[in-house]
């Protein structure tokens, strides 16, 4: 009898952690659905299809995209339309793959922590329990970067962000915690998982030190605390196994010009598919405005963007090496990064340096202006705006908007226009946090987020 109820509960509540139909085709078997060897451990983790994935609506509610009246009509779902118009309302359904599919992740990580732990201990074992800790950490921060407000350490510790799953218990109830608490739990997770992986690992759908370290430089950019940011920043940058790549050296006419998993790859995560990330989407463009902003001799422009018939632009630029768009981290994040950090503690000219050998690598061989400016604001818009040309459709845009949103010199006003219609987003929004679906609120009775402005 225990064991037909523990099959009910599975048989329940997989295909809501799955969120897609046909998942589950029969009865589950407990003992099949959970690993109890090492093999079956690492076989979970390697699972890049289900774990190295990120949510897709930062990048669609951003201002990296066009979307034209034909496109936007036929977008794959209405969420999708309600998102990329920043509606009040967004999931006319019960569920939300960026959720779902992305608490998924923390659940498999879940499951493996769960089992290692009742298993002996093995080298092995201790590095793949890093590896989930990691999954965890980065899962939790990108579902944040959507579903809650943004964070800004020491200044809004205890407004209320998401729930943290922290075990395998699928019925258990889980409150919104404070951001703090939130986030605390996050960078401990990294700091956990960094003493048991590998520098490097050569499979770059698994976590490493030195993703760690990289995602340590974005969390902390984000939240504001500079000082952490540039030193996990300059610790990447300091390690010689990643490099950055020289645009020069690619060919522009490839239908995807970068190889996956290339040298700037720290590690790889792609987008949930969607149907406005499609590549043969052509009514969905690069936003026009960004595409001025590319120089002569820029590389970005040719290399990312494929000119259609329509007149738009469409981005082909995926360190993917393919069709599906990278979302992950790699070292040209992190340069970025570094360079922000000094421009904001007044260290012009270091910033400036490592902006212009950066750019470089960028640009035509001696097309490249090296950039000269003494007034840190001015380099810092600069380094900003760079960041945005070169991490475009990465969905680090929707994160930059939500943090620097907080600093008037920074704050932009976005727009659409489908059928007539202009719809604003301004800069302090309480749309830029996503609604929680409804099917969470049902089985978890939370609050809802507040998106009336």
């Amino acid at each position: 009898m225990k064991n037909s109820v523990k099959n009910k509960i599975w048989l329940i509540a997989i295909p809501l952690l799955m969120a897609c139909s046909g998942f589950l085709e029969e009865r589950p078997n407990k003992g099949i659905l959970i690993p109890t060897t090492e093999a079956d451990i690492r076989a979970l983790l390697d699972n890049d299809s289900e774990l190295n994935l990120v949510p897709g609506f930062g990048l669609l509610s951003s201002d990296d995209l066009v979307i034209t009246d034909g496109g936007w009509a036929s977008l794959r779902t209405e969420e999708e339309q309600n998102a990329y118009l920043w509606r009040e309302e967004i999931w006319p359904t019960t569920g939300a793959a960026d959720w779902s599919r992305i608490y998924r992740v923390i659940f498999i990580a879940n499951v493996v922590l769960d089992q290692i732990e009742k298993l002996p201990e093995t080298q092995e074992l201790t590095k793949m329990r890093a590896e989930a800790l990691f999954h965890r950490a980065h899962a939790h921060f990108m579902l944040a970067q959507l579903f809650s407000p943004a964070y800004f350490q020491g200044l809004n510790d205890q407004e209320p962000g998401i729930p943290l799953r922290l075990n395998s218990e699928i019925l258990e109830r889980s409150p919104r915690v404070s951001l703090q608490s939130y986030y605390s739990q996050v960078l401990h997770d990294l700091d956990q998982a960094f003493i048991s992986l590998p520098l490097l690992d050569p499979i770059k759908t698994r976590p490493s030190q030195l993703a760690v370290k990289a995602l340590l430089a974005r969390i902390y950019l984000t939240i504001g605390n500079y000082e952490m940011a540039e030193e996990a920043a300059d610790w990447v940058i300091n390690r010689q196994e990643v490099s950055l790549i020289s645009y020069a050296n690619l060919n522009p006419n490839a239908a995807y010009p970068f190889e996956k998993y290339n040298d700037e790859v720290i590690f790889h995560t792609v987008l949930i598919s969607a149907g406005f990330s499609g590549v043969s989407n052509i009514q969905v463009w690069v936003n026009p405005e960004l595409m001025e902003k590319y120089r002569e001799g820029d590389l970005r422009k040719t290399l990312y963007t494929q000119l259609r018939p329509n007149g738009g632009y469409t981005f082909k630029g995926q360190y993917s090496g393919n069709f599906s768009r990278f979302l992950g981290l790699a070292l040209d994040e992190i340069q970025l990064i570094k360079a922000e950090c000094l421009a904001r503690r007044n260290q012009t000219g270091e910033a400036l340096g490592l902006m212009n050998q950066f750019l470089e690598t960028r640009y035509l061989a001696d097309q490249y202006e090296p950039k000269d400016e003494n007034n840190s604001m001015e380099i810092l818009k600069w380094i900003v705006e760079e960041k945005r040309k070169s991490l475009v459709y990465r969905g680090l845009n929707w994160i930059d908007l939500r943090r620097l949103n907080a600093e008037p010199e920074f704050q932009r006003v976005l727009t659409r226009e489908i059928n007539g219609e202009t719809v604003i987003l301004n800069p302090l929004s309480k749309k830029y946090v996503l609604p929680i679906p409804e099917n969470e609120l049902a089985l978890n009775p939370i609050p809802q987020t507040d998106r009336r402005d």
